[in-house]
């Protein structure tokens, strides 16, 4: 079951840059002028046992897998309404936890920023600048347990739609690939690898 927060309260959150469409959080923004929504979808299959994923990567306070450094969490973690504040890339972030569900072979959480943030491009290129975005991440568990499917879905507004693609797409794969390296796992495509 996930946990609802209304769409008005999000919408003053985020200071009104995400309009409200009657659910719980809008993933199509309505951009104020400057900026321009855009989206970007990473996604891959592991041989990382879900258990083991959710363990590194499905907690809203410690996502240290992310590179990020959080300074402040306010809540429960894995909470609808808990915030996290810290620095990605040397830049301030503030967001809140609007959806989270977690079973035996699924898992999801979906945050929000409540504050306008600027990321760098891992190349050391342009900063972007986003005054509003939902980021989702989901887990779920394939090939009889034994690999994950990860699928992470951001929807946002930029003031350069084609950088902030670039960057964060990048971004992402780079940080899934390192998790994959550190367990000594693979990404696979298709169906199930044969394990021996």
């Amino acid at each position: 079951m996930f946990h609802r927060v209304p769409s008005l309260l999000v919408g003053i959150l985020l200071g009104c840059t995400i309009a409200s469409a009657g659910s719980d959080q809008d993933f199509d923004p309505k951009c104020t002028e400057g900026y321009f929504p855009g989206n970007v979808v990473t996604e891959g299959q592991y041989t990382v046992p879900f258990g083991r994923m959710f363990n590194i990567t499905g907690s809203f306070f410690h996502a240290e897998w992310y590179t990020q450094t959080n300074t402040t969490n306010v809540g429960e973690d894995n909470t609808v309404g808990a915030t996290r504040q810290g620095l990605l890339g040397g830049f301030s972030f503030e967001e809140r936890l609007v959806r989270v569900f977690k079973d035996d072979a699924e898992a999801m959480i979906a945050y929000v920023n409540v504050i306008p943030a600027q990321f760098p491009d891992p190349s050391g290129g342009r900063i972007s600048t986003f005054p509003s975005y939902i980021e989702e991440l989901r887990l779920i568990s394939i090939c009889e347990g034994t690999a994950t499917l990860v699928h992470m879905f951001s929807t946002y507004c930029a003031d350069n739609v084609v950088n902030s693609w670039d960057t964060w797409g990048r971004f992402r794969r780079t940080l899934l690939n390192a998790v994959i390296v550190g367990e000594g796992a693979q990404e696979f495509e298709g169906t199930c690898p044969v394990l021996m």
